[in-house]
C-alpha cells in the first residue's frame, strides 16, 4: 500500500502545529494524526492516516461546523508551496480535489475537472 505524497515535515510546516496522535507508539505513516489550528475565528481540524489514505477536514467558525469532509482511501494528499503560498491538496479522485490554504486567510476550494455524464 502506498502512502500519501505529503511528508510529515510538510504538514508540520503547513499547520505550524504538532499533531495529536491516536497512538503515540505508532509511527506517523501508520497512525492517525490530528492537526488543529486556529486562524482568527476559524478552527481547522485536519486528520490523516497516511498509509491508509484516510482524511477528515473540518472548518469551524465561531464553534459552528461549516464544512466537513470525511474521505477514505483518497488518491493522494499533496503539499504545495508556490509563490510563497502553502496549500494542502486532497486528491479525492484523479479529477476531483479539495484544496486547503491557511494564509493569508483560510480557504477551502473544491476543483472538478471531469466530464458530467447525465445519461
Amino acid at each position: 500500500m502506498n502512502s500519501i505524497t505529503a511528508q510529515e515535515w510538510e504538514l508540520l510546516s503547513f499547520f505550524e502545529a504538532e499533531p495529536e496522535f491516536l497512538d503515540p507508539e505508532v509511527p506517523w505513516a501508520y497512525n492517525d494524526a490530528l492537526y488543529r489550528v486556529r486562524v482568527k475565528q476559524n478552527i481547522v481540524s485536519f486528520a490523516v492516516q497516511p498509509a491508509y489514505r484516510d482524511v477528515r477536514l473540518i472548518l469551524s467558525i465561531d464553534d459552528l461546523n461549516v464544512y466537513e469532509l470525511s474521505a477514505m482511501g483518497v488518491a493522494d494528499v499533496r503539499y504545495r508551496k508556490e509563490s510563497g503560498i502553502e496549500t494542502i491538496e486532497i486528491l479525492l479522485h484523479e479529477r476531483n480535489s479539495v484544496v486547503l490554504s491557511l494564509k493569508p486567510h483560510v480557504q477551502i476550494r473544491q476543483e472538478w475537472g471531469g466530464e458530467l455524464n447525465l445519461g
